[in-house]
Formats: C-alpha cells, structure tokens, sequence
C-alpha cells in the first residue's frame, strides 16, 4: 500500500499551488472502491490515485548523512509510482478503442532531448495525434511517459504518468529519537496541464454524439 504520508504531502503540494485539493479514503463512495485517492478541484480529471510502478518505498537505494551522533538523515528513493488520474464514466465506450500510449523520439546519449512525440493504439489515440495543443504541452513540459487504461470493471479510465518520487526520514535525539518522514519531487505541477487536456480528449469521445435531424 502506499504509504499515508505519500498523500499528505501530495495533498499539501496541491495546497501550496493555490489548488482545492481533499482526500478521499477508501470506504468514499466518491472514489474508487477500496482506493485512497485525491481529488483536486477545478480539474478535468476527477481523482488522482497512486500505484506503485515497481518495488515499493524502503527497498530504494538510501543513504544516511548528519552532522552529529544526534541527527541523521535518510534518503529513500527515487521510488517509481504511477500517478492514475481518473476520469469517471465509461459509459458503453469499447476498451480497445480507449487504449493509448505516448510514443517518444530523443536525441542525445547522455542528456537525452525531447524531439517528437505520437500516440499509439485504438481510436482515442488518433483523437489524441490531431490535437496539436496537446503535443506542444507535452513537448514544452517534457511530461512522459503517458498512457490511457479504460477500467470498465470501475467504469472509468486511468491517465497514467510514471514519476519518481523520494522519501526522507529524518531522525533526531541522542537517548529518545524521534523520526519524521517527508515526500518530495512529485510531478511539477505542469503535469495538471497535459492530464487536463488529454482528459478532455477522454470526455470527448465518451459524449454520445448527437445525430442532426
């Protein structure tokens, strides 16, 4: 499970950004059944809940720093988490046609560059490839990688940004310790741009379009 101060300090990253952000635990009938989430008002997505994309936080490579006996510092990470951010109401969309995943192409061996991107898989995707704000968005933010995932079990469908997070905990107190724990480096916050626009695409093709008379 992720860990609970993974969503108190998401919760408190949207704050800082001047967002309306509330934590929905499992038992809400707002969120996914069984699933800890955030919902962030004001956005075209509904909710965002965390996965862990491999492994999970405490088996990351870490290190302890301090400059006495009395304090130490301990970095976990980077741990990979995918960040779903949900939009809700499938309606009788077929699944395959609401696959897609973010092709890239860089240049460069050590510091890779960003030099094009496509969207690969069923009709979304194609939906996806006409919007050209949307490619310039992830272009300038470099936000990747991405991919769609309909849910029809949930009735929703998952836009899915792979991060690394990392986990600090630090330790203080010779006889007594005491220890506190605090996450950092989640998504900058113009990965809200890019879900935004491509949950708009989502919305989209899930209307039923209207048929002239």
């Amino acid at each position: 499970m992720i860990p609970n101060e993974v969503f108190r300090d998401l919760l408190a990253y949207y704050q800082q950004a001047g967002l309306n952000p509330e934590i929905f635990e499992p038992n809400n009938p707002q969120t996914i059944p069984g699933e800890k989430s955030i919902k962030v008002n004001g956005r075209k997505f509904d909710l965002v809940i965390l996965k862990f994309a491999g492994g999970s936080i405490g088996f990351g490579r870490g290190g302890t720093i301090g400059p006495s006996i009395g304090f130490q510092q301990q970095n976990i990470g980077p741990t990979l988490i995918n960040f779903n951010y949900i939009v809700k109401g499938m309606i009788n969309s077929n699944e395959n046609d609401l696959k897609a995943e973010l092709k890239v192409k860089t240049e460069g061996f050590i510091s890779k560059k960003l030099v094009d991107v496509h969207w690969e898989g069923g009709l979304l995707a194609g939906q996806l490839n006409g919007d050209t704000q949307l490619k310039d968005t992830i272009m300038k933010s470099s936000v990747i990688p991405l991919k769609v995932e309909p849910d029809k079990k949930n009735n929703c469908v998952h836009i899915i940004n792979e991060h690394a997070i990392r986990e600090i905990i630090t330790r203080s107190g010779i006889i007594v310790q005491k220890a506190e724990t605090r996450v950092e480096n989640f998504p900058p916050m113009e990965t809200l741009d890019v879900i935004d626009k491509i949950a708009t695409n989502v919305r989209a093709y899930m209307t039923p379009q209207t048929v002239p008379m």
